[in-house]
């Protein structure tokens, strides 16, 4: 049958060759994947990827062929040494007997610092790094520092430190507010911690404290202690470290902030900051109470046995008749040296360590 169109009849042809082309080019490269599968699968543990270009390795092909010796390093076996502790607290750092003299930021920074330590027949330098308001004496690389606008207005106290460090005289020690710090507090970082009435607590001298289970507070200290290190400090005393004991505690509520056990929380920050001071030489010590030393205070979190496994020196305030008992109990705890690794605040001077530093809680 014809048909019309416009200008007239035309005669019909019949269907176009080039649809059956086209089912043919489909059906080989239908027959081409399939096969690619295939070999994939069945082949694919034989095909090596080299830099020369793509090996197929047959096995069938390679019977009787032996493999080169491929050169390898000898196996070197590391023993610990068994005189030396894993624990930060127990490495071989020096235990040379200190006196240890506080020193303004501001003496650091005109350059009288050193003589006011060899003036009242010190040996070691302590001076506070960072307050218990959050404000540091230096200008810290970190960026939450910044955010709190907690920074030093000016890089002149360390650059003394520095100094003071290369020139080696005298033994430096940075004194660190951990969880007593105002401006954390204040920007709702980790806290603040909180009564059982759902009020804001403060301490006996009106500070707000945060909460050792932050992970976010931890790595801040942690940075911090880890730039004080790098400024060449010998040792970072550590200063309300836990939670708080002192004051109005019983009204304090139990929360995610301030657990029923607070001693993992505290392990956790000490541990890592042991570790991120690992490789410095930098000594990690803590400022604590008899209480503390003695195991009698349940409510910081830290323990005799976490002293004895995390820090380098214990410095606390001491009775008349020495550090006899507190040593006794931190040997019992598991601290090797304990009498050598105690300072004494504002203790005798005849024997031991000793510092001008004034008991907190006095």
């Amino acid at each position: 049958m014809a048909r019309r169109n416009a200008w007239g009849y035309r005669a019909h042809r019949g269907r176009r060759q080039g649809s059956l082309v086209l089912k043919i080019i489909i059906a080989l490269l239908l027959v081409l994947l399939v096969a690619g599968i295939l070999f994939i699968v069945f082949m694919g543990r034989y095909v090596e990827y080299t830099d020369s270009g793509v090996r197929v390795n047959l096995p069938w092909l390679q019977e009787g062929e032996t493999e080169e010796p491929v050169a390898t390093d000898p196996v070197v076996i590391i023993t610990d040494d068994p005189s030396q502790s894993s624990a930060r607290g127990q490495t071989a750092l020096p235990l040379e007997s200190i006196g240890a003299v506080e020193v303004s930021v501001q003496q650091l920074a005109n350059g009288t610092a050193a003589q006011t330590v060899e003036a009242a027949g010190g040996n070691a330098l302590v001076v506070e790094m960072k307050d218990l308001t959050g404000r540091l004496a230096w200008v810290s690389q970190m960026e939450q520092a910044a955010v709190l606008g907690v920074n030093a207005q000016d890089g002149g106290v360390a650059q003394a430190v520095s100094a003071l460090a290369r020139e080696g005289e005298l033994y430096l020690v940075a004194r660190v507010s951990c969880f007593r710090d105002q401006a954390m507090a204040s920007a709702g970082l980790g806290g603040p911690l909180m009564t059982r009435g759902g009020n804001i607590w403060y301490d006996p001298s009106g500070y707000r404290w945060v909460s050792p289970v932050s992970q976010q507070v931890r790595d801040y200290l942690t940075g911090l202690c880890a730039e004080l290190a790098e400024m060449g400090f010998d040792e970072i005393l550590l200063e309300s470290a836990g939670f708080p004991d002192r004051g109005e505690t019983d009204v304090l509520a139990t929360s995610e902030n301030r657990p029923e056990e607070r001693t993992t929380p505290v392990t956790q920050f000490l541990s890592q900051l042991s570790e991120a001071l690992e490789d410095t030489g930098t000594a990690l010590s803590i400022l604590t109470s008899q209480q503390t030393v003695l195991g009698t205070d349940t409510l910081t979190g830290l323990t005799p046995e976490l002293l004895a496994g995390q820090v380098h020196r214990v410095w606390v305030s001491l009775p008349e008749h020495g550090a006899g008992d507190y040593a006794a109990a931190l040997e019992q705890a598991g601290m090797e040296q304990a009498g050598q690794r105690i300072v004494s605040l504002g203790g005798a001077r005849e024997e031991g360590s000793w510092t001008t530093l004034a008991d907190p809680a006095g």
